[in-house]
């Protein structure tokens, strides 16, 4: 009976999302999770029958860092839903190659008619603690989302890529203008 192999499931992953995080995901190939394990690639497509099922695996497994991430952000003068967008935009700055990987690489597609978007359930919960937005319509709710989370990856961008010099402050400030845009468009003002 062969020996049982030290290269686990787990193992795999988290290389494969370690790999990635630091090198993105166009580096995820058998190999140099392989040379990253210091084992051969035969283990990994023992474990995984191939390199798409480990990529996806890394890209849930990204979706759950950065969802993580994300709520570890707290501020107390600041609303539930604030906070997650500055979660958001700090995530955006301090997890480049992952940020890259979610929302810039085209890895899964999104339908706003028929998917939810990364991020989406969470966020609209959150959104349910504003007072002005506690009745509104699931619709509108998610109208509102699309809009401010378009708006949210562009400064997220941004803020990953150093395309533009652009304090966090001034970022938030720039989130909270536009939220208030889109909520005084909506007719939901004081």
């Amino acid at each position: 009976m062969p020996p049982k192999s030290e290269i686990t499931q787990e193992k795999v992953l988290t290389a494969a999302f370690e790999l990635v995080r630091t090198q993105g995901l166009e580096a995820l190939t058998a190999r140099n999770v392989a040379q990253t394990l210091h084992c051969s690639t035969q283990p990994i497509y023992s474990l995984y029958s191939n390199i798409e099922e480990l990529r996806s695996s890394v890209y849930d497994e990204a979706s759950e860092f950065a969802r993580r991430s994300m709520l570890a952000y707290e501020d107390s003068a600041n609303s539930p839903a604030l906070n997650l967008t500055i979660g958001f935009l700090y995530f955006a700055q301090n997890e480049k190659q992952l940020f890259r990987t979610l929302y810039l690489s085209g890895y899964r597609q999104y339908n706003p008619h028929t998917d939810q978007f990364l991020g989406e359930e969470l966020t609209t919960f959150y959104m349910r603690y504003s007072k002005r937005l506690q009745d509104v319509s699931v619709e509108q709710l998610k109208r509102i989302f699309l809009k401010l989370t378009i708006y949210l990856i562009g400064i997220g961008t941004l803020l990953n890529s150093h395309t533009l010099e652009l304090d966090m402050n001034e970022a938030i400030d720039m989130i909270r203008e536009m939220y208030e845009m889109l909520l005084h468009k909506e007719g939901l003002t004081y």
